[in-house]
């Protein structure tokens, strides 16, 4: 079983994201706080998105070649609420992407 660990960190103080994948940090800057962020697996085009769910914008995109199943896994650093919503419509950029 090959695992595929992205860790992602909000600040949600400075409008930074970070994304640690494979070892590499990356950081992503965005000029107004998501009320959404949603995610999107394309396991045929091998490609993970995080995005604003309201606007469309893609804010991190990890290209990997799947081949086993996937299994999300999410968990809150500090006390919070996670609301997890499945079954979401395809946005209209990925349809086009």
């Amino acid at each position: 079983i090959r695992i595929l660990t992205i860790f992602w960190f909000p600040f949600f103080h400075s409008f930074l994201y970070r994304f640690l994948h494979t070892g590499v940090m990356s950081d992503v800057h965005v000029t107004e706080q998501p009320a959404r962020i949603g995610i999107l697996l394309d396991y045929s085009g091998s490609r993970l998105l995080f995005f604003n769910a309201e606007k469309g914008l893609v804010l991190f995109a990890i290209r990997h070649k799947f081949t086993d199943a996937a299994h999300p896994a999410f968990a809150l650093e500090k006390a919070g609420v996670l609301t997890l919503c499945t079954g979401m419509e395809l946005p209209e950029f990925a349809k086009h992407s």
